[in-house]
């Protein structure tokens, strides 16, 4: 069960809790395969209530519809071919059209494991007024524009939304939001005038830390050792997260990640490079020799992750 929520006095003020533990939630099933496939994504089921308490889920588990055959990112396999394959952080897509002779994709159902990862709670924030663009509460605009370093500079584990006015929660507004920024676990929130069709809500929100340390029973998060299993002598640095890759955090799904040049420790985005994966946590990195300028090859990267 998810604590109660602590009331905070000062802005400054921050309070550790325990978050809702490593436990599964309930089986989803929002989709029939009926239309063009069966679409059971997060960013779909996340219009109509949180899951996970706001939380970024940290494991799925997918099966057929009356089936005890389960399959995950990691282990056994779909009757379908799947363009998400039980992705903790985008869910499950099959699609009709790419099941051949004319097939329909099986109905399939979801659920997420939640994080028990200890946080650093801080108060509502509210950093925009909707009278210009729009309300933008983003984790990138307090940390770009702000000056407010949210997290220390880690993506935050849970983040929570709501009008400022009525304390409704962000899917119950009515307001359409930005892509990726529906108050994102690690993202935020920004609701524009363009994408809402009207003048947004005026909302708050409220970023929940890892706490991040060595001890192996306080349920703190913890970075892995630098990992490096890929030379780009071939076809690039192939650092990515997958049953071909990496499993950095015993098929959790990773809060986040560093990625460097491994000679000089320069951080990824500051070598010029071109990359067909971006530094996130659920891809890891890649770099394609074939993607660079001038026949240059990829540098040696680095990649450490920090696990819940």
């Amino acid at each position: 069960m998810e604590t109660t929520m602590v009331l905070f006095a000062a802005l400054c003020l921050s309070v550790v809790v325990q978050i809702q533990g490593h436990s599964w939630s309930r089986w989803y099933d929002r989709d029939n395969p009926s239309g063009t496939g069966d679409w059971e994504t997060v960013a779909d089921l996340r219009k109509s209530h949180y899951i996970c308490g706001g939380c970024k889920p940290i494991g799925a588990e997918c099966r057929v519809k009356g089936s005890s055959t389960v399959f995950t990112r990691w282990r056994g396999s779909a009757p379908d071919k799947l363009a998400a394959n039980c992705l903790p952080t985008k869910g499950l897509i099959c699609k009709n059209a790419d099941q051949g002779s004319g097939g329909y994709c099986k109905d399939y159902e979801i659920r997420f494991l939640c994080p028990s990862t200890r946080v650093e709670t801080g108060p509502y924030l509210d950093r925009d007024d909707p009278s210009a663009t729009g309300d933008w509460e983003s984790v990138s605009s307090f940390r770009t524009t702000d000056n407010n370093n949210i997290c220390r500079g880690v993506r935050p584990l849970c983040t929570l939304c709501r009008d400022k006015s009525n304390k409704t929660p962000y899917y119950s507004t009515g307001d359409k939001f930005n892509a990726g920024l529906a108050c994102g676990w690690d993202t935020g929130l920004v609701c524009t005038t363009e994408v809402n069709g009207k003048y947004c809500r005026d909302y708050e929100v409220q970023f929940r830390c890892p706490v991040i340390g060595t001890c192996p029973t306080c349920g703190n998060a913890r970075w892995t050792n630098w990992l490096n299993r890929d030379s780009p002598t071939a076809t690039g640095d192939w650092e990515h997260v997958g049953p071909t890759g990496h499993n950095p955090c015993n098929s959790h799904e990773p809060i986040d990640i560093q990625c460097r040049e491994r000679s000089t420790g320069r951080p990824w985005d500051q070598t010029g490079q071109v990359f067909k994966n971006k530094c996130t946590p659920s891809e890891g990195l890649v770099c394609v020799n074939a993607d660079q300028a001038s026949r240059q090859s990829c540098k040696d990267y680095e990649v450490r992750f920090l696990c819940p």
